[in-house]
């Protein structure tokens, strides 16, 4: 039995904080903060916290991650688990936190001091993503890249004898960042375990035979073989993948005397040649005939990012938004000021504008470049290959754009105050997506009194904010237009129906966004039945979960 404590995050936006416990073992899922009014903190219940024995983190935004350093100052003595990208970006979040309550007049919980104790273990260096490891005596953990930002990672976690799946803040939509599917990563995980399970438990050499047969008989040895060819071909195994297995089975076969073929193994009957044929995606073959996928992953829990909620839009859409939008601003000879995050989909955007917009002034912080640099050094992290809307790779697009190619950086009030003057109609990318800043703030004056100019937020903009109060009464500010088109960075209804009809989950709580958006997500779901065993657990911060 595990519990699922709720300390932030269900329904809601921000916050996200999940405790598992179980007989033996605590661990935390994420420790973020909610940056409405002034500030919220997870329902960490402080008695638990010397308890805990590890935390993992998804990636590095303050809602994910900010209130980590109140754990230590709590009694928490463990490490935190992430990446190593994820742990070059904590300064600046950190760092954004302390700010954001500096201009909201609030003290914060804990100190710099408490920031320093933090301890990491990255991810990487214990396994391959795809790959189980033991996290602790009793736990393993795997890792896959989530597409939400560089260093953002889903995990999948097995203790006394649950499967679960947490998905960290994830999308397949982003134009630069790659996301690893669920449902291959915890099926090629079990079938590297089960390979290195035979490798380590099987000396492979040609003496000692005999031993080996007595221990070892040919139906052993064929059911492996078996097993080994059904799973990697239903995988969709890449060549490279194939040999793996031709090479680990073959050299075992010699060893106890059996011949082989190369993938053909004779012991592959009819029956189990057309299960491994199932290649997943519903690929279509030569005769243009749709294979079926392979079997869901079986799991007890899945935490699913929904923040998008009933959200139907595909990122096409949500991009031929943003073009109707700015293409009506230049228009009428405006500017368009778009507020980003420091690293995210500001980079994404510029790279688009970049391309969609090749005739107009492009002006970038000097943060969001850094930002594009940050990229540029996390090569692992991006798609390999050009996209439909980018039709460059996101290496070249990215080496493209810190050429200096077609935009101008600013970083001074004089540099500012000359481009201003310089150009018209023109696209402006500053840092600080919910506009608290005293750079977003005097951009907005110079925006507000002109009707032509808009101001485009593209992601989510917490009460109280100045851009939430910019979208709420914009006519107590100024003239100019202000308007919001997300990007997509999380899932919508489309993308969280995809995820369920590819993993069986015994329970599962949709977060990330308020109660009444997930119940109506819920029950569109549960009514569209996609699949009808499904048991969808609508949870808020201070629920618990027993399965």
């Amino acid at each position: 039995m595990i519990k699922l404590n709720v300390w932030g995050g269900a329904g809601e936006h921000g916050r996200s904080a999940y405790l598992l416990s179980g007989s033996r073992q605590r661990l935390l899922l994420d420790c973020g903060v909610k940056k409405e009014g002034s500030g919220e903190y997870p329902l960490i219940e402080p008695e638990v916290v010397p308890q805990l024995d590890a935390l993992l983190l998804s990636h590095a935004h303050e809602d994910h991650s900010a209130a980590i350093p109140l754990l230590y100052k709590l009694g928490y003595t463990g490490e935190v688990w992430t990446t190593r990208e994820t742990k070059e970006q904590l300064t600046t979040y950190f760092k954004a936190w302390r700010r954001n309550m500096e201009h909201a007049g609030q003290p914060l919980p804990y100190g710099e001091a408490d920031e320093r104790l933090i301890r990491y273990r990255f991810l990487e260096d214990e396994a391959e993503r795809e790959c189980w490891f033991e996290l602790l005596p009793g736990v393993s953990v795997i890792w896959g890249r989530s597409g939400h930002l560089a260093g953002s990672v889903w995990l999948g976690i097995e203790m006394e004898g649950k499967r679960i799946l947490y998905s960290g803040d994830y999308t397949s939509e982003s134009m630069l960042l790659q996301a690893d599917d669920v449902n291959d990563g915890f099926q090629r995980a079990d079938l590297e375990r089960q390979h290195r399970t035979w490798a380590e438990s099987i000396p492979i050499s040609i003496g000692g035979t005999q031993g080996l047969q007595e221990k070892y008989n040919v139906a052993d040895k064929k059911m492996i073989q078996q097993a080994a060819y059904v799973q990697a071909h239903a995988l969709g195994a890449t060549r490279a993948e194939e040999a793996m297995v031709d090479s680990s089975v073959g050299s075992l076969a010699a060893s106890l005397g059996l011949k082989t073929e190369s993938r053909l193994y004779p012991s592959v009957s009819t029956d189990d040649k057309a299960i491994a044929d199932q290649r997943p995606r519903g690929e279509r073959t030569k005769e243009n005939t749709v294979i079926p996928s392979p079997t869901r992953v079986s799991l007890d829990l899945a935490i699913i990012d929904a923040a998008y909620g009933t959200d139907r839009d595909t990122q096409a859409d949500k991009l031929q938004q943003l073009e109707h939008a700015i293409s009506k601003a230049l228009g009428c000879g405006g500017k368009v000021l778009l507020p980003m995050p420091a690293v995210g989909r500001g980079q994404e955007l510029i790279l688009w504008a970049q391309q969609c917009f090749p005739d107009m002034p492009l002006i970038v912080e000097q943060k969001l470049a850094e930002g594009m640099g940050q990229l540029n050094r996390a090569p692992f992290w991006l798609r390999e290959q050009e996209g439909e809307i980018l039709k460059r790779t996101p290496a070249d697009s990215i080496a493209r754009f810190l050429s200096g190619e077609g935009w101008e950086r600013v970083g001074t009030t004089e540099e500012r105050t000359r481009l201003l003057t310089k150009y018209e109609a023109s696209l402006w990318f500053i840092p600080d997506g919910m506009m608290q800043s005293s750079l977003a703030q005097w951009y907005y004056k110079v925006w507000a009194s002109d009707a032509n100019n808009l101001i485009l937020l593209t992601g989510h903009t917490s009460a109280g904010t100045f851009a939430y109060q910019l979208l709420e009464t914009p006519e107590q500010y100024g003239v100019c237009r202000v308007e919001k088109v997300r990007y997509k960075v999380h899932q919508g209804w489309q993308n969280v129906e995809h995820m369920f009809n590819q993993i069986s989950a015994r329970h599962s709580v949709l977060v990330h966004t308020d109660l009444a958006e997930t119940e109506r997500l819920r029950q569109g779901l549960l009514g569209g039945l996609f699949r009808p065993e499904a048991d969808i657990d609508l949870l808020s911060p201070g629920d618990e979960l027993i399965f």
